[in-house]
């Protein structure tokens, strides 16, 4: 599950950190499972849970270090104070989780969905200006949400992995202005092609782009003079082969270069799914220091 994933990396580091020894030895059996049951766990959900990070359930010599780590179960009562101290309704609290292709489901702990909620509150406005500027390329909230959840996959398995995207956010500056394809130098060319392929990699994903049908390579389609007949239309792929998105590009956006404003656009929906992650971690390792010491 992402969400579990994404929140408790830090959490390898935290013995470290906070000087806890390790005991290397388990909780007792049977506390450990009585602990399950209250929550409605099996083991297996638990070893799941602490593998995603890494973390040896021998690290814990008992239950009670482990709830520490773990957190609050959510019950009615927290989860109203939690709306409550976000000022949203159940209905808004739903429509801003599934904004971000979240749900409450997700959740065990009313510690991480605090966390969660609280970065969602703060990024809505921007996520949501996001993914209307890519609604212009006939990207779907959907689609951008799927792409986001991936990101934080990449992010949470090679962290500050996608810290360059800032710097490469910068980079396409340097672009914004081109009103016409060809001011472009042949080095204006390879510079944005390598800011591309650079961004690419770090995203962890292949794109296709296709002239009516027919493949296209990124610097034929960049060194065109002018807007190809027909349909421009691209995809985006994980690694693994999964469609993430499709998407077109309108010739008028193709004659002004706006596809490199819209190209900024992804790189914004890299920049939030790094800042959640980190902010994520941070909120976990304050939770750990404040419970463990």
């Amino acid at each position: 599950m992402v969400r579990i994933k994404v929140m408790l990396v830090l959490m390898l580091t935290l013995p470290f950190l906070m000087n806890i020894q390790s005991a290397h030895a388990a909780p007792p059996e049977n506390e450990l499972n009585q602990y399950l049951a209250d929550i409605g766990w099996t083991k297996q959900d638990l070893l799941d849970y602490l593998s995603y990070y890494e973390i040896p359930l021998d690290d814990f010599s008992t239950v009670d270090d482990l709830k520490n780590v773990m957190g609050t179960p959510i019950n009615s009562q927290n989860f109203q104070e939690l709306l409550t101290k976000y000022g949203l309704s159940e209905k808004e609290f739903n429509d801003l989780m599934g904004h971000f292709g979240d749900n409450l489901n997700d959740y065990k702990f009313i510690e991480d969905l605090d966390s969660a909620v609280g970065f969602y509150v703060n990024y809505d406005e921007y996520m949501a200006e996001t993914e209307q500027a890519l609604g212009e390329f006939g990207i779907t909230e959907e689609e951008a949400e799927r792409l986001f959840n991936y990101l934080a996959e990449v992010e949470e398995k090679n962290k500050n992995q996608l810290d360059q995207i800032a710097t490469n956010d910068t980079l396409w500056e340097n672009f914004l202005n081109v009103n016409d394809p060809s001011q472009l130098t042949e080095e204006n060319l390879d510079d944005m092609i390598q800011i591309l392929q650079q961004t690419i990699a770090l995203y962890e994903i292949k794109i296709n782009f296709k002239v009516n049908g027919q493949p296209v390579t990124l610097k034929d389609l960049l060194s065109m003079e002018e807007p190809p007949k027909g349909t421009l239309s691209g995809s985006i792929y994980s690694n693994s082969g999964e469609l993430l998105l499709d998407f077109n590009i309108p010739q008028e956006f193709f004659a002004s270069l706006g596809v490199v404003d819209n190209g900024e656009d992804l790189l914004h929906l890299g920049e939030i799914s790094d800042d959640y992650v980190d902010h994520m971690h941070e909120k976990k390792y304050e939770q750990g220091r404040k419970n463990l010491k």
